[in-house]
């Protein structure tokens, strides 16, 4: 009995495969119960529950029926098939993800299911103000990049390709409540996953660590510093530490003061506040030549280190006080 209960919670319900696949639940049904495509497990109480490779069986059909295959032709084939006819069809490759998946995550939710179950997730960059993120995704390079959007509609599609290539990222993630049908398809055709919310951490690490890469669009390397002249002394080789409160939390720091004696967590939260506007302003700043954008280079890096020690602090400060965020 007890390992019938852990396999339940190993696979995936029909709702969640419905969400990392794009597909519909009675679609899903229809091809099980008409093609056989897959064969769900039952619970003792009815209920579906399907495998991690049955997860990506289903995405590999959807791909392929919107490409105008019937699914009764293909219903029947094995996963290493059916990514044979993906490439054939001129999809995707499926070039593997590396073992630690580095993330860029635009919003909160995501962020906080990463951090309660990361797996092999790290998350190197996440804010829910666009224009930090993209500060800090100029100065990284990341695998993944996560964006989640109260609509997906063809801005939001294009905003998320440009975070690509911002952060010379292999493969991207959109997580919606609404969407236009027409949109997630283009999305799903150009590589481009989508989940609809709301999502789980399983929900996240399985499709991320399917996720299609663009064979046209893939960018690898490292983020490099402009190009001097002559100021070899600004150069700054560190790299960008991820932000550890949102700014929600930073908000909520800076006001309670008055509820417990300690004034710190104010201090400390309007610090790194400063420090944030800093770091967006100098990555930003105008420069008469490659010596000034090097300085403003090194500017923004060390603003950037002072930030995560402050935040460091501010961290440790939040526990002795014991204040729940």
């Amino acid at each position: 009995m007890a390992q019938k209960k852990q396999d339940a919670k190993d696979g995936y319900g029909i709702g969640a495969v419905a969400r990392i696949t794009g597909l519909t639940d009675h679609t899903i049904r229809v091809w099980e119960r008409r093609y056989k495509a897959v064969v769900a497990r039952r619970t003792e109480s009815g209920r579906r529950v399907y495998t991690p490779a049955h997860v990506e069986k289903l995405g590999l059909l959807k791909q392929l029926t919107d490409r105008g295959i019937a699914i009764g032709k293909i219903a029947s084939k094995s996963n290493p098939a059916l990514r044979k006819a993906v490439i054939e069809h001129g999809q995707v490759t499926t070039k593997s993800l590396p073992d630690t998946v580095r993330v860029a995550v635009l919003g909160n939710l995501v962020r906080t299911q990463i951090l309660e179950n990361p797996g092999a997730l790290e998350i190197v960059v996440a804010d829910n103000d666009a224009e930090r993120f993209v500060t800090d995704l100029e100065h990284q390079t990341v695998d993944v990049v996560i964006v989640e959007t109260a609509i997906l509609d063809g801005q939001a599609l294009k905003q998320l390709k440009s975070y690509l290539s911002l952060g010379r990222a292999q493969s991207g993630l959109l997580v919606y409540n609404f969407g236009q049908k027409s949109v997630i398809e283009r999305a799903i055709k150009s590589g481009v996953m989508v989940l609809r919310s709301p999502v789980g951490a399983p929900d996240i690490r399985s499709t991320i660590h399917r996720l299609p890469v663009a064979a046209s669009e893939t960018m690898r390397g490292q983020a490099e510093p402009p190009e001097t002249n002559g100021a070899s002394d600004w150069r700054f080789s560190g790299t960008i530490a991820p932000r550890r409160f949102t700014q929600q939390q930073l908000a909520y720091l800076a006001s309670i003061s008055s509820s417990i004696e300690c004034e710190c967590p104010q201090n400390l939260a309007e610090l790194v506040n400063n420090l944030t506007a800093f770091e967006v302003y100098s990555a930003h700043c105008a420069s008469r030549d490659a010596d000034e954008a090097a300085l403003h280079h090194y500017l923004h890096q060390t603003c950037a280190e002072a930030r995560a020690l402050i935040e460091m602090a501010l961290e440790k400060v939040v526990k002795a006080e014991k204040i729940s965020l």
